[in-house]
């Protein structure tokens, strides 16, 4: 090859390294962007095969090229935890899914924002860069954790939530067994004064009072009663469901407030063994007997109107009746009692709640996402998803910590989990995987191959010119 040949040698040597300087330059740029995955050059040499010249000298070497680019997924950034909730990173393989409104990207950058979506009324997760993180739906009922495939959608989940009317109560309690019996029985409707709305029953007419909130239809909070006390039956307690009289939408009355009655008979191990004599209640104190093989799952129930529309109750001690084999179960764990201790709440669940707004988002490992709103209600959303390629090449950069699948290349989609790919972490987010250390190394050798190559162009133009100075 000629000295003219030799400059275009250097040349191309010159052109390399500093693609090579570049894409170092590049990842050191980048060092703090979230998610970003580096890169390093690939070089090649370039050859030829001269056919009419003799061996050796028929093998031409023409040069250096930058072969490719190649983007190293496979090595993941270190996770750094945040105070933000809906920040996510994964730990392992994967990308999360993103959408413009038409076309699908690819990232591990997990910084997501709460912002408003089209639909009124609704708010859904976004970057910066207003990309919509997309997920499987979960149909309402169904657990998160068993969404393992789905369409593919931007999610987006309600900025309020309506109030739910109370359906059930479910109580544990007990009733302190070393209070000797009563003399003679009064019962509680006896004791019923309805025109003391603020204390229709004495105070010290009974054992013990149990506040149950509740809510009608439209979400509004109201306070219903549990009164319970003594009767002369051994092992007998009575019961009466109420609400304060001057609340009650069906009528007023003499017996206005009072809406269910029953006894509640315990064993001799202190277990709730059978529940009798429950009673409907209306205002004008007509009563309704409700037979055990007529209520609604085994449980006591009641109508009550609290705002101008009758709802129904179930009222649950731990103990329901079994009409096909005519005989009361207990609930494991929740079983009230009448041991000889005070008279006490062991255990109240109500649903049924007041209107919400949005308050919080919090995601679990298995990507499953979680609305939180103020009346301390959640609702599971939807499932993040982790998308994976066969393959590298199957994916370029689009910016903004953004890849975009090439063409005919289709993304495999898999539920995260500890044995799945990789899982999500919330509060956190994946730093870059580019190692300082290494660009530093990379770019002392690079800027010397530079200098070098520069020297053969140098040295080619000074062996030239002492030639032609001999011309």
């Amino acid at each position: 090859m000629s000295l003219f040949g030799t400059i275009y040698l250097g040349k191309s040597g010159v052109w390399c390294m500093s693609q090579g300087i570049r894409v170092s330059a590049d990842n050191v740029a980048n060092l703090e962007s979230t998610g970003f995955k580096g890169s390093r050059p690939l070089f090649e040499d370039m050859f030829l095969s001269a056919t009419t010249e003799a061996p050796p000298r028929d093998q031409k070497g023409l040069g250096t090229n930058l072969e490719d680019i190649e983007v190293l997924y496979e090595q993941e950034g270190p996770i750094h935890a945040t105070d933000n909730p809906t920040d996510l990173a994964i730990s392992g393989r994967g990308f999360f899914t993103v959408t413009d409104g038409e076309d699908l990207f690819f990232t591990r950058d997990g910084n997501f924002l709460v912002q408003n979506a089209a639909q009124e009324g609704f708010l859904k997760l976004s970057l910066p860069n207003g990309y919509d993180l997309c997920g499987w739906s979960i149909p309402e009922g169904t657990e998160g954790s068993e969404v393992t495939q789905g369409t593919l959608s931007p999610v987006v989940f309600p900025s309020t939530m309506a109030g739910r009317e109370t359906e059930n109560i479910e109580l544990q309690i007990n009733c302190d067994a070393s209070k000797p019996p009563e003399s003679q029985d009064i019962s509680l409707l006896d004791k019923w004064d309805s025109t003391n709305p603020q204390e229709p029953i004495a105070e010290n007419a009974y054992d013990l009072k149990i506040d149950l909130p509740v809510f009608d239809p439209a979400g509004t909070k109201h306070d219903l009663y549990l009164y319970l006390d003594r009767t002369s039956q051994a092992r007998t307690f009575e019961f009466l469901v109420s609400l304060p009289p001057d609340q009650d939408w069906r009528a007023q009355g003499p017996f206005s407030g009072c809406l269910l009655s029953g006894l509640l008979h315990f064993g001799s191990t202190g277990t709730l063994e059978s529940i009798s004599d429950v009673q409907s209640i209306q205002p004008d104190g007509t009563t309704t007997n409700l037979l055990p093989q007529d209520w609604s799952n085994g449980v006591p129930y009641f109508e009550v109107n609290l705002s101008g529309t009758t709802q129904r109750i179930q009222l649950d001690f731990g103990l329901h009746y079994d009409s096909t084999s005519n005989s009361w179960q207990p609930v494991s764990g929740r079983q009230s009692t009448a041991y000889a201790a005070p008279f006490s709440v062991l255990y109240q669940h109500l649903d049924g709640y007041g209107p919400g707004r949005f308050q919080e988002i919090q995601v679990d490992e298995q990507g499953v996402i979680h609305a939180h709103y103020t009346n301390r209600q959640e609702i599971q959303v939807a499932r993040i998803p982790l998308a994976l390629f066969e393959s590298p090449d199957e994916l370029s950069r689009a910016g903004g910590n953004l890849f975009k699948s090439v063409d005919g290349a289709t993304a495999q989609y898999f539920a995260p989990d500890k044995d799945s790919i990789g899982l999500i972490m919330g509060g956190a987010l994946e730093g870059s995987n580019v190692d300082l250390a290494n660009e530093m190394v990379h770019l002392i050798t690079l800027q010397r191959a530079f200098q070098s190559n520069t020297r053969v162009i140098s040295t080619a133009d000074q062996m030239l010119d002492q030639f032609l100075r001999t011309l």
